[in-house]
Parts: structure tokens; C-alpha cells; sequence
């Protein structure tokens, strides 16, 4: 199914994205407050949602260059940009460990990250909608 002006408007298609990047975010983040020591593995290798979110945003972004643009699709990349951003902070200057996901710097660095992609998904949104009325 691709996505035509009639059946999403640029704005839903926005909402739907930001929307899904901001609940995935915040389900990560309390889920993981309250059981830290909860990981998936696969073996003996720690699987981090990063990598997840990676595969899935890689799946979605191949549908977008094929034409296909469905809610399902922008739903699938706002989850997987939720999954990436709320670790990159997290992996870079922490110790990986659980313990290190529940820290101040972890936590702020990932909120910065989601603030930085709605700032950009705004900035974009409004640029787009200019465009359109001229």
C-alpha cells in the first residue's frame, strides 16, 4: 500500500513517527528502570535494542525506496529510531554494563538524541509545508 495525500496527510505521517519513537523510548526506559537485569542474548552475546532497532529501521527504509509507505512502515521506523537512539549515549560512554543504562548521563544523552530528531523532523515538517503553499 503506498501512502498518497488523500489517504495520510504529511502531518499524521509525522505524528505517527515521532509518536512511536517517543513510546518506544519511554516503555524502554521504564520497563528497564524496573527490571534492570532483563537482556536478551543469543548465547553468549548480549543482543542490545540497538542492533534491533538497526535491523528493523534497515527493513523499513528498503520499503521506503521501493515505493511502499504505509503506516505499518513509519510506525516500524519511529519504533527502530526509538530503539537506536535511546543506546547510542549509553554504548559510547558508559561501561555497557545494566547498571550503567540506569545512569544520569545515559539517560539524558538519549533524551538529547530524541529531542535532536524532533527538532529535525519539525524543522523539516514546517520546511516541507512552506514549500507546499508557495
Amino acid at each position: 500500500m503506498r501512502i498518497t495525500s488523500s489517504s495520510t496527510t504529511s502531518g499524521e505521517r509525522v505524528l505517527l513517527f515521532i509518536g512511536a519513537e517517543l513510546a518506544v523510548f519511554a516503555i524502554l526506559r521504564i520497563t528497564l528502570f524496573l527490571h534492570p537485569f532483563i537482556n536478551l542474548n543469543l548465547g553468549v552475546y548480549p543482543i542490545h535494542h540497538l542492533f534491533i532497532g538497526a535491523f528493523a529501521l534497515v527493513v523499513a527504509v528498503t520499503f521506503f525506496l521501493l515505493g511502499f509507505a504505509n503506516r505499518t512502515l513509519i510506525l516500524l521506523a519511529g519504533m527502530a529510531s526509538g530503539l537506536i537512539l535511546d543506546e547510542i549515549v549509553y554504548l559510547i560512554v558508559t561501561d555497557g554494563s545494566d547498571i550503567a543504562y540506569l545512569t544520569p548521563v545515559s539517560f539524558v544523552g538519549a533524551l538529547i538524541l530524541i529531542m535532536i530528531t524532533l527538532l529535525i523532523t519539525g524543522i523539516g515538517y514546517h520546511h516541507a509545508m512552506r514549500k507546499k503553499v508557495e
